[in-house]
């Protein structure tokens, strides 16, 4: 009997530890995200930098919602805009954004 309940704790023992005790690695998982826009600066506040930020935090939202992940921190936004073109009859330029987004 007293040999039983000693094996029996040992197993529970063994049991609970390697089920519980080792920490989990609290590691975050990273993504980067692009975003393009083609507009222009007269109809926004922010221009058209602030149009494809939007646009680059709607696409990070989007895929936060279809991944049930709860919640997300943006790296810095890396966004570079191209030279002025002419579309139809007024200026446009081309904007692309990136931001390294974990998890």
């Amino acid at each position: 009997m007293r040999k039983l309940s000693f094996l029996a704790a040992v197993g529970a023992a063994t049991l609970f530890l390697s089920l519980g005790a080792a920490p989990e690695s609290a590691q975050a998982r990273c993504k980067t995200f692009h975003a393009s826009h083609n507009g222009t600066d007269f109809f926004y506040a922010d221009g058209t930098e602030g149009t494809v930020k939007n646009k680059l935090i709607w696409y990070v939202e989007q895929w936060q919602k279809e991944n049930n992940i709860k919640r997300v921190r943006y790296g810095k936004f890396h966004i570079k805009c191209g030279d002025w073109f002419i579309k139809y009859m007024l200026p446009h330029r081309n904007c692309k954004a990136k931001s390294t987004v974990c998890y």
